[in-house]
């Protein structure tokens, strides 16, 4: 009959579309098109984010990651840096690399620190690898955070910074009980399927998330409800949340959610929000100087000179 063949079409092309619609929202996930280096660099410039960067001394070096993988690093320090004691971890961002640390490098090293700073699996001029949103990056992080206390003897201060997939990925590394002594967690989330929900509540049509958390396992065998940083983070050290009010990929309610946790861990907990910031722009809204006063205030709180 013909209204049978008009419903069973209906039915195929749009089994079809979800297919299509799963696998490319997936790939942009698991297999992001990455800002090239050059470009990363260049709009840090023309942001004002660079600052002093290119007078720092810097060395490069490769970490070994989770299961022998290779990561791209950089020690940055100053002669002054290298005598406290004190040392940050940095993680940047989906489709980032290490030079979408630098903007945070300089408050650091003005704090007397040094900055270790790495390319994330998959990013930056690492090996091309599946992004799994701060499952897998999370492990790897626990590597460069024992790299790094094997590299630098002297370490009497140890902490992360990072930034989305990146501070999410230091709240999920919790879970394994590395030694650290502060993270401060720039517009992380708490788990990679929430985001997802997010965005497609935007536009009224959350259902849709489960077909993107399927594509992604069956297409690239990566879960994102394995990537949860509110379910997995155990954190016992200071945590510093700082968030963009207007911030609509990753809700500010984020890092609200995670820092109740935090505090009811037992640990100090702190949120900062920042007016008219959005995702990731907290150090360019506030600026150099404010931005640097807010981790300043953090140490300050919890005894670090």
């Amino acid at each position: 009959m013909p209204w049978i063949i008009a419903i069973s079409t209906i039915i195929v092309i749009t089994l079809a579309g979800l297919v299509i619609f799963s696998w490319r929202n997936a790939q942009a996930l698991v297999k992001p098109r990455l800002i090239p280096t050059d470009r990363e660099i260049e709009i840090n410039k023309e942001r004002g984010l660079w600052l002093d960067f290119d007078k720092y001394d810097k060395e490069n070096y490769k970490i070994e990651g989770k299961d022998g993988y290779s990561l791209n690093s950089t020690f940055v320090s100053t002669a002054e840096t290298r005598s406290t004691g004190k040392y940050v971890i940095i993680a940047h961002g989906h489709t980032s690399s290490r030079y979408g640390s630098v903007k945070y490098v300089n408050s650091y090293i003005k704090l007397g620190f040094s900055c270790i700073i790495y390319d994330s699996r998959g990013h930056g001029e690492n090996a091309p690898d599946k992004c799994t949103l701060g499952n897998i990056e999370s492990q790897d992080l626990l590597k460069v955070i024992e790299d790094t206390r094997n590299r630098y003897k002297d370490i009497e201060i140890l902490g992360i910074h990072g930034e989305s997939m990146g501070s999410s990925s230091a709240l999920i590394v919790t879970k394994y009980g590395p030694k650290i002594d502060f993270i401060v967690a720039d517009c992380p989330n708490m788990g990679a399927y929430e985001v997802l929900s997010d965005c497609y509540n935007n536009i009224h049509l959350r259902f849709l998330a489960i077909f993107c958390w399927l594509g992604g396992k069956i297409f690239y065998g990566v879960d994102c409800k394995e990537s949860d940083a509110y379910r997995d983070m155990n954190v016992k050290c200071p945590v510093l949340f700082i968030h963009g009010a207007g911030d609509t990929f990753i809700k500010p309610y984020h890092s609200e959610r995670l820092c109740e946790k935090a505090a009811e861990k037992g640990t100090y907990a702190k949120l900062i929000l920042v007016e008219g910031a959005g995702h990731a722009r907290c150090r360019s809204v506030a600026g150099f100087e404010t931005y640097t006063g807010y981790i300043r205030d953090f140490f300050n709180d919890i005894g670090i000179k």
